[in-house]
């Protein structure tokens, strides 16, 4: 069996259990040549997807008035082909636009075993920077916070 390497991507901030990590394999992907746009969104890669299929709609339409059926067909195959090579790499920017980093590499004859692999010597946790504490979007005053005996709905005291 052969050894796939990955390239392990955590997302800063989140739990130190794991729940963060992600690994992409590096080269080549198959799903992605034979499946293109279903395989952009099923990793959520909307920008992707929508750059996908309108660069798919214009070559197809200037290929097929230019070079006919079988060079749109051949333009097809190799934008196809591209997406094979770069669809790892597309999912590797996307992670780093959502806020995750590169910390490591890990290897194995599939994915379970590349994971396998990095928490075994994963030895927890790596120096992800804390999370942010949550902005406020407007401050709560001390005069306006509700006291016990204030009712709140429309009348201005209770029974009344």
């Amino acid at each position: 069996m052969s050894m796939r390497i990955y390239t392990v991507h955590e997302l800063s901030g989140a739990p130190l259990d794991g729940a963060g990590i992600v690994l992409v394999k590096e080269g080549f992907s198959f799903p992605a040549f034979a499946f293109s746009w279903a395989w952009l969104l099923w990793h959520r890669l909307w920008i992707a997807a929508a750059l996908w299929i309108a660069l798919i709609i214009v070559v197809s339409l200037v290929a097929q008035n230019l070079l006919g059926a079988e060079g749109a067909a051949i333009c097809s195959l190799a934008l196809q082909l591209m997406l094979g090579f770069e669809a790892n790499d597309i999912r590797r920017w996307t992670l780093t636009r959502r806020g995750y980093r590169m910390v490591g590499l890990a290897g194995g004859g599939n994915l379970e075993e590349a994971e396998r692999a990095f928490f075994a010597k994963w030895d927890q946790p790596l120096d992800v920077a804390p999370a942010p504490p949550p902005k406020r979007v407007w401050g709560r005053r001390a005069e306006t916070a509700a006291k016990p005996d204030d009712v709140f709905g429309l009348f201005p005291k209770a029974g009344g």
